[in-house]
């Protein structure tokens, strides 16, 4: 049934998409980003109504940790403090629609991101001052490294071997042209700003501030790429309405569910909800992303390498050409890539879990693997990979189920590993892929309840009618992972 919240949320989301347009021909930068913060203050207030001043409390307090406290501490600060307030929300607040805190969410990834953006500028910067006192003034990484070696870039964006001193490299000229002392009022228009803020995706200060700096979202037409999500988006809201008549959630609370239906029904019930899951998902991110291609926000030059979340990952170069003379960025090829959410073809054929999680929310999964992943602690990965999980389980809302899907995940993953390392698995990849996409499906599937239920007992009794089938089939990977390590130590000893 279609609440009065749920009208207000999509009403203001359609409501942006519309003024898009009108967004774009406005030509003064200032005039520009007053409209924007108007629009996402109005916008926060009908949809948060009175709880509106947990956003402001969180912002003050984040703007106060930004512009008086130590810059190489101000990311831990505020992350601690922001993710206190959340789950402060969480435990006190009444909040009866998932809105309220996809707003807040969003909030607090602008406002951390902000802070570790500022405290990584200001390592670039005391690096550069440590070699400019030993007479070295060369940045970490040379122009062309950074200009002709894209795909190595990506490659540092996508994979583990990011180590602590290439970030700083990286960081190094992507940072040089940010602004790395925002004002109150920058502040203030970039936690607010109207573009993502219903759910996301996530963009960085740096891509906020080019957006105002960059001619590249008035040089064409968006409405066709509009449209295209626009239109997918209801083909979609059709199927998620066919498949919700015929599978409710609302049998998991019913008693002929338990009773009349065996383990194996019940367990297979999930596989349909989990489908309506990723559709709802898709559709509120096809609708979120219209905004910013309505608004000509996050495009740039192919040549750049977008990658969700960050922007542009090479050429950065061209990009400061392109933004400075018209002749060179009407020569370019343009792409909405910074805004990818879901790669789809990961999401369904993986073959690992970390493929899956690496493709849904992708700008999201950046920062998290960005900022509490490789620069929150220093610990080996095992540990940096927890906090980066429990992170996302405190972000998401702290409850049991979530728990549940945190640790599970978790497990999974690092099971993975410990497989892939004992054996031998690139020799025979493709009956490994098949057999890591089997367990990577049979996960998925039986934690949906915990995605698509909020009531705590109705998760338990579920779980309990189907004897935490899949928990057990994890313990026992675990004891045989155990059992075949030890196994291998007392042979490599013996020898």
């Amino acid at each position: 049934m279609v609440s009065y919240s749920d009208v207000v949320y999509y009403l203001s989301l359609l409501a942006c998409i519309a003024t898009g347009e009108y967004y774009k021909r406005v030509d003064d930068r200032t005039t520009k980003r007053n409209y924007g913060t108007g629009l996402g203050l109005l916008v926060t207030w009908l949809i948060c109504g009175s709880s509106m001043i947990h956003s402001a409390l969180m912002l003050w307090g984040n703007i106060i940790i930004i512009k008086c406290c130590n810059r190489r501490y101000i990311h831990q600060l505020s992350f601690a403090y922001t993710w206190l307030y959340l789950m402060y929300m969480n435990y006190n607040m009444d909040v009866t629609t998932n809105y309220v805190l996809w707003i807040h969410q969003v909030i607090a990834l602008r406002l951390v991101g902000l802070a570790f953006e500022i405290t990584m500028s200001e390592k670039v910067k005391l690096y550069s001052q440590r070699h400019s006192l030993k007479g070295d003034a060369k940045p970490l990484f040379s122009k062309h490294q950074l200009d002709s070696s894209p795909t190595s870039n990506q490659n540092i964006l996508s994979t583990n071997r990011f180590t602590r001193s290439s970030a700083v490299g990286y960081e190094y000229a992507d940072l040089s042209s940010a602004p790395v002392e925002p004002s109150v009022l920058d502040v203030i228009s970039y936690t607010y700003y109207f573009i993502g803020l219903h759910r996301g995706p996530y963009y960085r200060w740096k891509t906020f501030n080019e957006h105002f700096d960059t001619p590249f979202g008035t040089l064409g037409n968006c409405r066709k790429i509009t449209e295209h999500k626009c239109k997918k988006a209801v083909v979609f809201t059709f199927i998620y309405m066919a498949i919700c008549r015929q599978f409710p959630a609302e049998a998991y609370n019913e008693e002929a569910f338990y009773f009349s239906h065996g383990s194996d029904y019940r367990y297979l019930y999930n596989i349909p909800q989990m489908i309506t899951y990723v559709l709802q998902c898709q559709i509120v991110m096809m609708l979120c992303t219209s905004v910013f291609t309505e608004a000509g926000f996050g495009v740039y030059p192919t040549k750049t390498q977008p990658l969700p979340g960050f922007g542009p990952s090479a050429k950065f170069s061209l990009l400061k050409l392109a933004s400075t003379m018209e002749s060179v960025a009407l020569e370019q090829e343009y792409n909405f890539a910074m805004l990818r959410c879901f790669q789809n073809d990961a999401l369904l054929m993986g073959p690992r879990m970390r493929d899956t999680l690496r493709a849904w929310e992708m700008p999201t999964r950046y920062w998290f693997w960005t900022n509490t992943y490789k620069n929150l602690i220093k610990s080996n990965k095992e540990v940096r990979s927890a906090v980066s999980f429990l992170a996302w389980s405190l972000w998401s809302g702290i409850s049991m189920h979530q728990m549940v899907i945190c640790s599970t995940l978790w497990v999974h993953l690092h099971l993975e590993n410990e497989y892939a390392e004992m054996y031998n698995t690139s020799a025979m990849k493709v009956p490994w892929d098949i057999g890591f996409s089997i367990m990577r499906l049979f996960c998925l599937i039986y934690l949906t309840p915990c995605f698509v239920l909020d009531n705590y007992s109705i998760i338990l009794r579920y779980y309990n009618s189907i004897f935490w089938l899949y928990h057990v089939v994890l313990l026992w990977l675990i004891l045989a992972a155990v059992v075949v390590q030890k196994q291998r130590i007392m042979s490599a000893a013996t020898l």
